[in-house]
């Protein structure tokens, strides 16, 4: 078993625990602890959803404001106080709009986060955003509210597709070019075997912790983190969310990496190739790519309305093995690299989702 992980914050600390199936179904049964559940989690394990727990059918459109109103309203209807604890199971998608409504419904209600996608597991489960979309920007609204524990449990991973549990493996990738271990990356090992995730996980965590202690709101080095998301966030509008963003955000690597390759010419080659040939890997066999996807206009446009643009296009890049944030002067080298790119992956026998 993994010990606990103590995460320092400057709204309030809270913990990253590894538990069994067992223990969460005893929390879900505790006095004053309302749960809201994902749908599909539900019907994978329904003794979770006993009780009057709040099932949602949980999609993108969640996090708008008419997706809102359906948690809201449950919370009216279930007289949530502040002396309620929700217990939020589910994945990104569902943490980033329940923790957003728990920010802000009367003033602030305590919650217990249980992630149950790879995704949410590995990254986004700490740091403690919570954010809906507002027209075509990505999660432009939101409010920093860490939860009062995060729980992973491993069954969860056992339900998700093949799909599902691949795309959680782009920030895996993410953190694996950060700290520069791509070669040494498990990624192969646990594509053959899901029961070796656990160490990379509680890895990953300690990692995205240690600069979260450093960085909590965005200002310095916690931006590292968003390597591969300048152009992760553009694919996913621009293919309308057929690209989840996990496979979005091992895109933007990519592109990440040629245009770093091609400015700097100090990656080391090898690494450069590994990379590559890892996201391919992951890649093969899930949603086909679509050119229209990768149109310099509509992606450039995405990018401009992106939260982070400060006006100029900042991009996080690997410059001596090591990420740096650069201003991008000379655009043709993002046209280069996004025809490069998407040659690279039109190659992976990806399989279409329709």
């Amino acid at each position: 078993m993994y010990s606990q992980i103590k995460v320092k914050s400057n709204i309030k600390d809270y913990s990253v625990s590894f538990v069994s199936l067992e223990d969460i179904d005893k929390l879900t049964n505790e006095d004053y602890h309302l749960v809201i559940i994902d749908k599909n989690v539900a019907n994978h394990f329904p003794k979770l959803s006993y009780g009057g727990a709040i099932i949602i059918d949980t999609s993108e459109e969640l996090k708008t404001w008419e997706g809102l109103q359906i948690i809201f309203d449950k919370f009216v209807e279930k007289k949530v106080n502040t002396l309620t604890k929700l217990v939020v199971i589910g994945g990104g998608v569902l943490q980033d709009a329940a923790g957003f409504c728990a920010s802000v419904f009367c003033r602030g209600i305590e919650y217990i986060l249980i992630p149950t996608t790879l995704l949410s597991q590995i990254d986004s489960c700490v740091g403690g955003k919570t954010s809906i979309n507002y027209k075509s920007r990505k999660n432009i609204i939101g409010t920093f509210y860490p939860p009062n524990e995060i729980l992973i449990c491993k069954d969860f991973l056992y339900t998700l597709p093949h799909e599902d549990f691949c795309s959680g493996l782009g920030e895996l990738f993410k953190f694996d070019l950060l700290r520069n271990k791509i070669v040494d990356s498990n990624i192969d090992n646990i594509l053959d075997d899901k029961e070796l995730i656990l160490t990379d996980i509680y890895d990953s965590l300690k990692y995205k912790i240690s600069i979260l202690e450093i960085d909590e709101f965005d200002k310095r080095e916690r931006k590292y983190l968003n390597f591969g998301h300048t152009f992760g966030h553009a694919l996913e509008i621009s293919s309308k969310y057929k690209l989840s963003h996990g496979y979005a955000v091992i895109i933007g690597c990519l592109i990440g990496l040629y245009i770093s390759d091609k400015m700097y010419d100090n990656l080391d080659k090898n690494s450069y190739k590994v990379a590559f040939e890892t996201a391919k890997k992951i890649l093969k066999n899930t949603v086909q790519a679509q050119e229209d996807w990768f149109d310099y206009d509509s992606l450039m446009e995405c990018v401009k309305s992106d939260k982070k643009n400060t006006g100029c296009l900042n991009m996080v890049l690997i410059k001596d093995n090591n990420p740096v944030i650069q201003k991008i002067e000379d655009y043709s080298i993002i046209k280069e690299a996004l025809e490069k790119v998407y040659e690279t992956i039109r190659l992976c026998n990806w399989i279409s989702s329709q």
